[in-house]
């Protein structure tokens, strides 16, 4: 017996020893290929593994051939092979882009249909809560093809530089290392546990490799660079995609079908192409290779995801992989190619399938940095690396980093960061950008100035203040602050204000949401055309109790004056605007995004949205009898906004607004009708759009706006790309005292109505987009003559 297990030990020793272990790259880039098809002369096909290799007698064999989509069929004989254990393939320049399709069943579409039929018992985030470490490493260096096009005696100096540095060296190199545990339907917690990246500190660059693409080619919508396309094998991917069998290979007990798709001709979405391999072993997805079907011309990405087969269960992804190309950035005008590429994989390992996780062990909070995540020293890095650093690697981050520090670069990405809100660092102080100059109906044009301490000077706390004057009240404003920071990671914050402003008449403004920087509210803003002058002390508490609530606690004392002659009969006494009034309030704000994720990186919460609603309320309660303050009344106001994607078609959001006032107060503390009728023409989403500004006004009031978007049209042409969007709004709303205002203005007791459409994208210049819309209203408050309800907008965008 013993003798026995000695011959078969010594016999898969000599085999192990004869089988002789080859890797396949990529010609010019060094790339290793997987799931190549090897073909040995005689003997059964093959697969490559994940990085490249397979094992082959060459004693045994005069030649093989290797076969892999998007490469020469390259022939192998061993007489010419010697020692090398290498071997490149020439990628393809140019792909077939024409097919012809026989009448009869398209085979590949019998193989797609089963493997859409088992996608969600497939999917590594359906019916299996699973457990993982992974390690992701990225790098931007020149195109290698530009590289290899510089003649090695050449005289240019700067090409010589040009290949010196990149033969030596990459542009910028970060790696990541983390745990990731999961529990369906929705339970997801990730750790970053390291990250290094060269030339910077900031955990902003910590998922950097882990955006590039969706975790698994099963979700219906497969993100490339924050950016969403159709998936192939979502329901109904036959109808959308041209599928083609490429290839098949008998494995053992197994088949892998190699099959190509894109989107059928004609059709209108955004799509991907590329090549998927299937296992017929549950009809899974073995390894898929995808990129858009339409190239941009300033940024292209292509992706690969890999799979094996976990614990007899399931297949998981084990490998991810990422190229993006940046056409637009050339380094050197002389040299073709002369682009900046990024290339990462990320390798995924210690799978475990169904651990024991509890559902204490999950929050909102999905992806957060370990505090000492950037502090890793080498022999943790050198235990949590796949592969070691090679010598560019170490070069990279050693030049990097030094230019980094000799330029301060860190300190230019805090500007960039502090440029995204809205202000510009000086040393000590920051500029605050909204502060510059503003617009609305009522003040006209507003220059000021405002400044606030940078985290330079204070960590902890920040103050500031602000002036302004508006050629057209021909006043001044004012106002300061300060703002203590309690609980940084949870933004827990007292904020303390005094200011001599306006507020909009009618108007429910979030303080805790602070001034923001986006579009369309500043688009709102220029409608505002009733204000009252108003100086206001206040006290806010504000932060996240949990990671998608935060609430806000505030208490205010303010002194308000009437503006544009507008008096308000109280009681026995008549308010007018020479006559100042106190008011003091309580109020609290709640702000809820349904089922929001979160990243927690380091000290920055960084948001990742929701498809379920997002809720906002806010509650204010009068103190009627504190030092001289009049009026007893209750304001409450509630948000609901919600965008609903839907797969293939477009996109549909709704906004519901409710508020009511519990007391006779002044219109300012009433509910005035969002309308952004006439005057600038400019469309305003979740507005009346053919409603004056401060035409209703009510004390309870709900209104609806919905926006239904379709896809863009593709077009040929790069100036446009035209998208269809229909909007309807409606609300309604009672007065109960309307005799006491001198104001001239509508209810909404008879319900308002309007309905339009609008032509986005018409006119494509740079990231800006142009486009029309029409709309009218109907019902009570319209007129006769239809043309006379009529309402034409200018719509403007982003081009992202």
């Amino acid at each position: 017996m013993k003798i026995t297990l000695l011959l078969a030990f010594w016999s898969c020793l000599f085999i192990s020893f004869a089988q002789d272990k080859i890797q396949i790259k990529e010609k010019g880039t060094l790339e290793s290929i997987p799931f190549v098809k090897i073909i040995p002369v005689g003997k059964p096909a093959m697969l490559a593994d994940l990085d490249g290799f397979f094992t082959l007698d060459l004693s045994q064999v005069t030649a093989f051939q290797l076969k892999f989509l998007g490469y020469k069929d390259t022939t192998i004989l061993v007489s010419e092979l010697g020692e090398q254990r290498e071997i490149f393939l020439q990628p393809l320049s140019e792909m077939l882009d024409e097919v012809t399709v026989l009448p009869g069943e398209n085979p590949a579409h019998r193989i797609i249909n089963q493997v859409i039929e088992n996608r969600k018992k497939n999917s590594p985030t359906e019916n299996n809560a699973f457990q993982y470490q992974s390690y992701s490493k990225f790098y931007f260096t020149m195109d290698p093809t530009a590289l290899e096009s510089i003649p090695s005696d050449t005289e240019d100096s700067t090409l010589k530089s040009l290949k010196s540095f990149f033969d030596s060296q990459y542009l910028f190199l970060l790696e990541s290392s983390s745990t990731r545990k999961f529990m369906p339907p929705s339970r997801d917690k990730e750790t970053i546990t390291a990250y290094k990246v060269s030339g910077f500190s900031d955990p902003m660059f910590s998922t950097f490799a882990n955006e590039m693409q969706s975790f698994s080619f099963y979700e219906n919508q497969f993100n490339l660079l924050g950016k969403t396309y159709i998936n192939p094998i979502a329901f109904g991917g036959t109808r959308r995609y041209l599928f083609l069998l490429e290839d098949t290979t008998v494995v053992g007990n197994d088949t892998t079908f190699t099959i190509s798709f894109r989107p059928r001709k004609g059709k209108n979405f955004d799509g991907l192409k590329g090549q998927l391999f299937i296992n017929t072993n549950g009809f899974a997805i073995e390894k898929v290779i995808s990129e858009p079907n339409e190239p941009s011309d300033n940024l292209s990405i292509k992706v690969i995801q890999e799979y094996a087969f976990i614990e007899g269960k399931k297949w998981f992804p084990v490998k991810l992989s990422s190229e993006m190309s940046m056409p637009i950035v050339e380094l050197n005008a002389k040299l073709k190619n002369s682009s900046i590429i990024g290339k990462g994989n990320t390798y995924i390992s210690d799978i475990i399938l169904d651990p024991d996780l509890k559902k204490r062990e999950f929050g909102s909070v999905t992806v957060e940095t370990a505090p000492d995540a950037n502090r890793k020293s080498d022999n943790d890095w050198d235990s949590t690396r796949f592969y070691e650093l090679s010598n560019q690697e170490k070069k990279t981050y050693q030049v990097i980093d030094s230019i980094s520090k000799e330029y301060k670069l860190e300190q230019k990405l805090v500007l960039l960061s502090a440029l995204a809100e809205g202000k510009i660092p000086l040393g000590n102080f920051n500029l605050d950008l909204k502060r510059l100059l503003n617009f609305n109906l009522y003040e006209g044009y507003r220059v000021g100035l405002g400044l606030e301490t940078s985290k330079k000077l204070l960590k902890r706390a920040v103050i500031g203040g602000y002036a302004g004057w508006a050629n057209k009240d021909k006043e001044w404003k004012y106002g300061g602050f300060s703002e203590i920071y309690l609980l940084p990671k949870k933004e827990f914050n007292l904020r303390m204000t005094f200011q001599q402003d306006l507020v909009h008449r009618g108007g429910t403004v979030f303080r805790s949401t602070g001034n923001t920087f986006s579009t369309q509210d500043v688009f709102k803003q220029l409608y505002v055309n009733k204000m009252e002058k108003q100086r206001l002390a206040e006290l806010m508490l504000s932060g996240y109790i949990f990671p998608s609530v935060k609430v806000a606690i505030l208490g205010n004392y303010q002194r308000v004056e009437l503006t544009q002659g507008y008096q308000y009969a109280f009681g026995n006494q008549q308010l007018t605007p020479a006559e100042p009034f106190d008011l003091a309030e309580t109020s609290l704000e709640v702000q809820w995004q349904l089922r929001e994720k979160v990243m927690q990186l380091g000290g920055k919460r960084v948001s990742l949205g929701s498809k379920f609603p997002k809720l906002a309320l806010k509650i204010t309660k009068s103190l009627p009898t504190l030092f001289e303050a009049q009026f007893d009344y209750i304001r409450a106001h509630v948000e609901i906004t919600q965008s609903i994607p839907i797969r293939g078609v477009g996109k549909f959001t709704w906004m519901v607004n409710a508020s009511k006032t519990e007391g006779n107060v002044p219109l300012f503390l009433l509910q005035a009708a969002n309308g952004t009728g006439g005057n600038w023409r400019l469309s305003v989403v979740n507005t009346f759009e053919t409603m004056l500004p401060a035409s209703f006004f009510s004390d309870q009031q709900v209104s609806l706006f919905t926006r239904f978007t379709f896809l863009n049209w593709k077009t040929k042409y790069k100036w446009t790309a035209p998208q269809l969007s229909i909007h309807h709004a409606m609300g309604t709303g009672s007065m109960s005292n309307r005799m006491a205002h001198t104001e001239v203005f509508q209810t909404l007791e008879k319900g308002y109505y309007e309905s339009g459409i609008i032509l986005d994208k018409l006119f494509i210049n740079g990231f800006s987009t142009f486009g029309l819309g029409v709309f009218t209203n109907y019902g009570a408050y319209s007129v006769p003559k239809f043309e006379k309800n009529l309402t034409f907008k200018l719509s403007l965008g982003f081009n992202i």
